[in-house]
C-alpha cells in the first residue's frame, strides 16, 4: 500500500494546490477536495477530465474506462450509467469514511486549537443505503464499483474564543468545515458477482431470510445487504416463509 498511498498523497497535494483560497461560504460542508483528490488519483492528467460524451459529462476519462465519483445519492447516476455503459467499462468511485478524526482550527490565526482521535466508522451499513438503488446495475458487465476506504480529518475553521458544539445546527452555520483525506486504506473492487461475495456473513445457512443474513451480519432487519447481494447476482429468492423471502447462493 506504500506506493498506493504516495500517488494518493500526490493526486491529495495537487487537489489542495488546486483548491487553495476556495473555502466556500460559512456553514458548508465542503467535500470538493475529496472528490477532486479521487479524480487526481483515477485520472491524473487534466485532459482527461471534466470529458462530455453523449448528452453528459464524465468526471474522468482514462486507458481503464470511465470514472465517475459520487460521494451520496449514487440513484442520480443512473441516466449517466445507462448512457456511458454503451461506450466503456464505466467505474463509479464512491469514497467510504473508515476513520475520522475532527480538529477545532481558528480561522484567523491558523492555529489548531482542539483535535479528537481517529474513530472508527461502521461504513459498510451506509455503503449497502447507497448501492440499493443502482443494484439492477451492478450485474452489469460494463459498471464496476470501487469502494474507497478512506481516512478522513474533518476541519472545523471558527472564529471566537469558544469551541463550537457543531452538533447545533446554528452554531455550523457560523463555521466552515472541510473534509480533508488523510488516507487511502483500501480500495474494494467489485466487479462481478464473485467480488460481491466479501458481504456474506459466516455462518450463513444453506437457506436464509433477510432477517437471518442481517442477524449473521450484526446489523438491523433494515439493512440493504440481502436486496444488493440479488442485485449483484450472489443471492437469490427461491420461495417464502410465511411472509418473509427465503434466499439461497447462487
Amino acid at each position: 500500500m506504500n506506493g498506493v498511498n504516495e500517488r494518493f498523497k500526490s493526486a491529495v497535494e495537487k487537489a489542495a494546490a488546486r483548491e487553495k483560497g476556495i473555502h466556500g461560504s460559512i456553514g458548508t460542508q465542503n467535500e470538493r477536495l475529496i472528490h477532486a483528490a479521487l479524480k487526481n488519483y483515477y485520472a491524473p492528467f487534466s485532459d482527461e477530465q471534466e470529458i462530455r460524451i453523449g448528452g453528459f459529462i464524465a468526471d474522468a476519462v482514462s486507458e481503464d474506462g470511465i470514472f465517475e465519483i459520487q460521494s451520496a445519492a449514487l440513484y442520480r447516476l443512473r441516466k449517466k450509467l445507462d448512457a456511458f455503459a454503451e461506450f466503456s467499462r464505466v467505474t463509479v468511485v464512491y469514497p467510504v469514511t473508515a476513520e475520522y478524526r475532527t480538529i477545532f482550527i481558528d480561522a484567523d490565526s491558523g492555529e489548531v486549537r482542539q483535535e479528537t482521535p481517529l474513530r472508527h466508522m461502521r461504513s459498510l451499513i451506509k455503503l449497502f443505503e447507497e448501492l440499493y438503488p443502482i443494484k439492477n446495475y451492478l450485474s452489469r458487465e460494463n459498471v464496476r464499483i470501487i469502494a474507497v476506504r478512506l481516512n478522513v480529518e474533518r476541519r472545523v475553521y471558527f472564529r471566537g474564543e469558544k469551541i463550537p458544539d457543531i452538533r447545533d445546527k446554528r452554531m455550523r452555520k457560523k463555521c466552515y468545515i472541510e473534509k480533508f483525506p488523510l488516507e487511502l486504506l483500501e480500495e474494494i473492487v467489485l466487479q462481478n458477482a464473485e467480488d460481491y461475495r466479501i458481504f456474506l456473513p459466516e455462518g450463513l445457512p444453506g437457506t436464509f431470510t433477510k432477517k437471518e443474513l442481517s442477524k449473521c451480519a450484526g446489523e438491523s432487519a433494515n439493512s440493504k445487504r440481502a436486496e444488493v447481494l440479488c442485485g449483484a447476482g450472489v443471492i437469490e429468492k427461491i420461495g417464502k416463509r410465511g411472509k418473509e423471502n427465503v434466499y439461497a447462493l447462487k
